[in-house]
């Protein structure tokens, strides 16, 4: 029998690996495991894009629970979190009329409501208002704190240009020194006061600023006040009664109320810090309206959305607000006179290829 050494066996092993092209074989058989085939072609496609889920948060549910406050000129959000109408939402909100003051609400679905301020925290922009109700109404429930992770994806139901339940996704980033939730998400004036929600529709903070950058752009960064500090204020103040010298009128009150969404473009405030968060007050880059068949507003310079409709195709397609329009149909959108031309021909289905997270992706959405 012959005996070879390990320096020998190595050697013979190494010339049938490479006069067979075993070694390049394998490494490539490696690697086209590890990337997606392209269905067309059969090669590897490094650059396909996946679609990326966005939060849902029970929206279907979560939503009955919002209200539009109208307090004096400022428009706001509120949610219900007691079935009897106890309303949770911001101080700058309601800071017009005054504590104690009357403000008025709508419903989603529509029901109007006169209301009146219980309690109000600056130092935490957090209000408690009481709406006169006959019926239990659809409650936000709260969140366990401990539950709460950075990173998690996060939704906020608010009422920009005064059109109750509008949807906005992102993803929580962390909290800043006063403990403070920060998010990545797109928000617009209007959305004070209303629910920062987890996936599971439960409220886990108060919307109540943005980001806002040197020029005065809203970059896509909010802040809310955390669910701890929301509950205790909200313990706190729960059994305060409203005053009998100012009854809540009953539900169902006629009120002089808009009855189509506002074009709510406050002046930008020129005082303001910018750099900063600001309470949806500054609004220098106005959007526009890119036609109900889609159900979005559309920033007319960027095509950056800002507005999703509720219940809209968009919507319902899971386009959402920061998406930025680069397509459709493969042909590109320069300018909103693009996407209104599009529009206008009616289609029934369109494919729009937006860029979300500086990453294209498609999106299809039926008319």
């Amino acid at each position: 029998m012959v005996k070879l050494n390990r320096l020998s066996l190595a050697c013979i092993l190494g010339v049938l690996l490479l006069s067979s092209g075993f070694w390049a074989d394998f490494l490539a058989s490696l690697v086209r495991g590890l990337l997606p085939i392209s269905e067309e072609t059969g090669q590897p496609d490094s650059t396909k894009q996946t679609k990326q889920p966005l939060a849902n948060c029970h929206v279907e549910t979560s939503r009955p629970a919002i209200l539009t406050i109208f307090a004096g000129a400022e428009i706001g959000t509120g949610s219900i979190v007691s079935s009897d109408g106890l309303v949770l939402t911001n101080e700058h909100v309601v800071r017009e009329v005054g504590s104690r003051g009357e403000i008025h609400a709508r419903q989603w679905g529509g029901t109007l409501y006169k209301g009146q301020v219980l309690a109000t925290n600056a130092t935490h922009d957090l209000a408690l208002v009481k709406i006169s109700t006959k019926e239990p109404l659809p409650t936000i429930a709260f969140a366990k704190p401990e539950e709460i992770q950075s990173g998690q994806g996060v939704c906020a139901l608010g009422s920009p240009r005064a059109i109750t339940g509008v949807l906005a996704r992102g993803k929580l980033i962390g909290t800043r020194g006063t403990s403070d939730l920060k998010s990545a998400i797109l928000l617009q004036p209007g959305n004070s006061g209303g629910p920062l929600l987890n996936q599971q529709g439960e409220m886990i903070g108060v919307n109540k600023s943005i980001w806002l950058s040197e020029t005065g752009e809203n970059v896509g960064l909010s802040f809310a006040t955390n669910v701890v500090t929301t509950t205790q204020f909200f313990e706190q103040n729960k059994s305060k009664s409203v005053p009998t010298e100012s009854p809540i009128a009953d539900h169902v009150t006629p009120l002089p109320l808009p009855s189509k969404p506002l074009d709510f473009n406050p002046p930008v405030i020129a005082e303001l810090p910018y750099k900063t968060d600001s309470p949806y007050r500054p609004y220098p880059s106005q959007p526009s309206e890119s036609g109900a068949h889609l159900g979005a507003i559309v920033d007319e310079r960027t095509l950056v959305i800002q507005i999703v409709e509720p219940e809209s195709p968009a919507e319902q397609a899971g386009l959402n607000a920061g998406d930025r329009l680069i397509k459709v149909n493969n042909q590109p959108l320069e300018r909103l006179e693009d996407l209104k031309a599009f529009l206008a021909t009616k289609r029934d289905r369109a494919t729009f290829t937006v860029s979300r997270d500086n990453k294209p992706q498609d999106v299809t959405v039926e008319f």
